[in-house]
């Protein structure tokens, strides 16, 4: 028998794989580069949908239709942004500049092929952020850009620099941040838009003080949520909380009036307000039809139903963000999606539901080099078999009023016709007489939200918007939720109900003619929130507690160990994942603002379900061999925050001593040049300690790695991958006449093998820690099966 389900191979494949004979049972892979000339068959960028959808909406202008299409056919260019917060920014910046994109400034030809200059993106800050045009073929055939692919792809993986799409860099730069805001990115993962919020936190950050600021990074998606961690904790900030909600549905942490602790005379976040946050980001799930170019699969799944699907969940996420957001907040709404439905309706339905508290803002005037369109005021509906124009042509409720530009309700049309008929006045039905002519109009000033079409600076599709909260939210009820809508899915405004607004205002706005039968409704919901509040409360399954170390011997013995000063609090900001505390492995520290939400989480029973805070900052050793005195050492991405409040444990070496201390293997204390250094470290205790590169002493960048000072030797604690880019910062000439000394390699070998690298590199090319490019289907395809 063949090899069938979970069964084993035939006994005539295992004869022939025996006496390794040619195996004709498995058809074997055409040889093929992936450019479309052998192996697999490209993607088809057809969709006479998409093409029909998008003139009716009106989106481009008829002359450009050919140019936005021809581009939206096209590979999406390469963009990565320098992590600015990163101690060697500007320098890997300088570095690119000399080494690389200076031999590139004039046009190159490479097979009749011009290869276009690196350039900076004009509207990112500090020329921090890199557009990079280069073909598989043309990196294959070039020696210049395959340095420049190695070297990008070796900072990559240290996390220097972040794969981003360059219009997904774009709405953090119109939250306004301040290094003093909490803020809160709702839909966060994969984290490349939380790390520029990091960043900006922590810009005008002093050595030895920490910022007051504050990012809550959110995500409903639990390995998106680790993928989220990884991301943000090169950054090396305590100011970070990541949590695991649906965004929707992300709880607000008020307490009872009766359940208020007096003892909190004046807690920095009111037990009575909640947690509210200065800046909210809404970077929602979508249709990601803008992300054509780099998910060429979309072109064959894209279908008008996909905008249409997501209206209402994108709807309650930004309502949900209004109702977090401080008065005198902003909020910036933002999708990859071209779709009017998923981005100027649901703007008008934001502004409507508000009820006058959010104001649309013009920010026209920001980041001037940066291309953009207005928004529309008028676009169509497309159901499942025909347009609509207006909500007065659709008979039978097949789409959502929010979905057109008047989110005029067929309840509300309804209830003026039932009034108008009591008083005996002859009212024609809503639904006769229109004509598809009759488009409607926005009343609401949507040419402020932004359009960022493909073709105008070779980027992807986006869309965004930026609101601010000019004062407090009163939810409206529904005054027509006790009627069933015959329609797919529920109402925006009904599905909101279903919200734990519980940091709005309480003085709801009421209507006290409502039906009985609403009212009873709303009683009925009332009662399902209760119930669903219940079951939410207590530690949640699965998932670690987050507590405050307060073992006073452990907390004694890390100050005394490491002599930290003072300066650095560590009682009430230190925490752990386990009630034992002999058995913790790690120990983290949290700043103030983070603190104080992990207080109030606790006080209103634990709402908040926590995957991650503060930043890890002590590992417990088992080291047997060489005991020491304290059972921790320092992590290395706490080293930064640490390194300027230790007095103890601390060495100051000369630079080729520190050279010899980056070397693979432990090095004895003899094998040292400096006596002054040999003789200090032979007078520390034994285990942890922080050895400080004396040249950098005053300093903006102080370079220094933590090391185990063992009986007879020194070894170091930080990942091989580190020490190696230390070396090469610090000793580029010896570096590279080292590899020239060891790797005597000939540069023009055989083709084959430069094409078999060249593959692998394409593989493993600078991909964002799953980034942002296959991270953002959170913006695109993840988004229909996620929320």
């Amino acid at each position: 028998m063949g090899r069938g389900r979970g069964g084993k191979r035939g006994r005539t494949q295992r004869r022939d794989f025996r006496d390794g004979r040619e195996n004709v049972w498995k058809k074997p892979r055409e040889q093929g580069d992936g450019d479309g000339d052998g192996g697999w068959a490209p993607f088809v960028v057809e969709s006479p949908a998409f093409e029909e959808y998008y003139k009716k909406q009106g989106i481009v202008p008829e002359s450009e239709w050919g140019q936005f299409m021809a581009c939206l056919r096209k590979s999406l260019p390469t963009t990565f942004r320098i992590n600015g917060g990163g101690q060697y920014a500007e320098c890997i910046r300088d570095q690119m500049r000399r080494d690389f994109f200076d031999c590139l400034k004039d046009e190159t030809e490479i097979d009749g092929e011009v290869i276009e200059p690196p350039r900076p993106l004009p509207w990112y800050p500090n020329d921090l952020a890199w557009h990079l045009s280069f073909s598989r073929r043309q990196l294959r055939k070039a020696s210049i850009l395959q340095r420049i692919h190695e070297f990008l792809k070796e900072e990559n993986e240290l996390g220097n620099i972040t794969r981003q799409e360059a219009v997904s860099m774009v709405p953090p730069l119109f939250l306004d941040v301040k290094p003093n805001h909490r803020i809160l990115d709702m839909c966060a993962a994969p984290g490349s838009k939380t790390f520029q919020l990091l960043e900006v936190i922590h810009k005008d950050d002093q050595p030895g003080a920490l910022s007051q600021g504050m990012v809550i990074a959110n995500d409903l998606n639990v390995q998106r949520c680790h993928l989220l961690i990884h991301q943000t904790k090169r950054m090396c900030s305590p100011n970070i909380l990541v949590t695991n909600h649906e965004a929707q549905h992300f709880p607000g942490l008020k307490k009872k009036k009766l359940e208020v602790d007096v003892k909190d005379k004046e807690p920095s976040i009111g037990d009575d307000m909640g947690l509210l946050f200065d800046r909210v980001l809404c970077d929602v799930p979508c249709s990601g039809d803008g992300t054509m170019r780099k998910a060429p699969d979309l072109w064959k799944k894209w279908s008008p139903g996909m905008g249409n699907g997501l209206h209402c969940l994108q709807i309650q996420i930004a309502m949900r963000g209004v109702a977090l957001l401080e008065v005198g907040g902003r909020m910036v709404y933002s999708t990859c999606s071209l779709n009017p439905i998923e981005d100027e309706a649901v703007v008008g339905e934001i502004l409507r539901q508000s009820g006058g508290c959010m104001e649309l803002l013009d920010v026209s005037s920001e980041l001037p080099t940066l291309r953009r369109r207005p928004g529309l005021k008028s676009w169509k509906v497309r159901g499942r078999r025909r347009w609509f124009s207006s909500y007065h042509e659709d008979k039978f409720r097949a789409v959502l009023p929010s979905m057109f530009p008047s989110g005029k309700r067929m309840a509300q049309i309804t209830l003026e016709r039932e009034g108008d008929m009591d008083s005996g006045n002859n009212v024609e039905n809503p639904s006769e007489g229109a004509t598809e002519s009759e488009a409607e109009v926005s009343e609401f000033p949507l040419e402020r939200c932004m359009r960022i079409l493909p073709h105008d600076q070779d980027t992807g599709g986006f869309f965004i918007a930026a609101f601010q909260k000019v004062g407090p939210y009163k939810r409206v009820s529904n005054s027509f939720s006790g009627k069933k809508s015959r329609g797919r899915g529920k109402a925006p405004q009904e599905a909101e109900e279903n919200v734990d607004n519980d940091t709005e205002n309480p003085e709801a706005v009421d209507n006290d003619n409502e039906p009985d039968n609403a009212q009873s409704a709303e009683l009925e919901l009332d009662s399902q929130r209760e119930n669903r509040k219940q079951q939410k409360q207590g530690p949640w399954h699965g998932v670690d507690p987050v507590l405050f170390l307060e073992d006073d011997q452990i907390i004694r013995s890390l100050a005394s160990y490491y002599g930290i000063q003072e300066s650095l609090p560590l009682s009430g900001h230190l925490v752990v994942r386990s009630e034992d505390t002999s058995r913790v492995k790690r120990i983290y520290y949290v700043s103030k603002s983070v603190g104080d939400v992990a207080r109030l989480n606790f006080r209103s029973g634990q709402l908040l379900k926590i995957t991650s805070a503060g930043l890890k900052i002590f590992e417990r050793h088992s080291n047997k061999e060489d005991a020491s005195s304290c059972n921790f050492r320092i992590a290395s991405e706490g080293l930064p925050l640490l390194l300027p409040h230790l007095t103890k444990q601390l060495l100051y070496a000369t630079k080729d001593d520190f050279k010899l201390l980056l070397s693979p293997s432990a090095v004895p204390f003899v094998a040292f040049k400096d006596p002054a250094f040999t003789s200090a470290m032979q007078s520390l205790l034994v285990g942890c300690c922080v050895v400080v590169l004396k040249d950098s002493v005053g300093t903006n960048d102080v370079t220094a790695v933590g090391c185990w000072r063992g009986r007879t030797n020194m070894s170091l604690l930080v990942p091989r991958v580190e020490a190696d880019q230390m070396l090469k910062r610090l000793f580029p000439e010896e570096v590279e006449a080292g590899d020239r000394t060891s790797n005597p390699v000939n540069a023009n070998e055989d083709d084959t093998l430069e094409e078999q690298k060249g593959d692998e590199m394409d593989e493993h090319t600078i991909e964002e820690d799953e980034g942002e490019e296959k991270g953002d289907e959170k913006d695109g395809r993840h988004t229909l099966e996620g929320q």
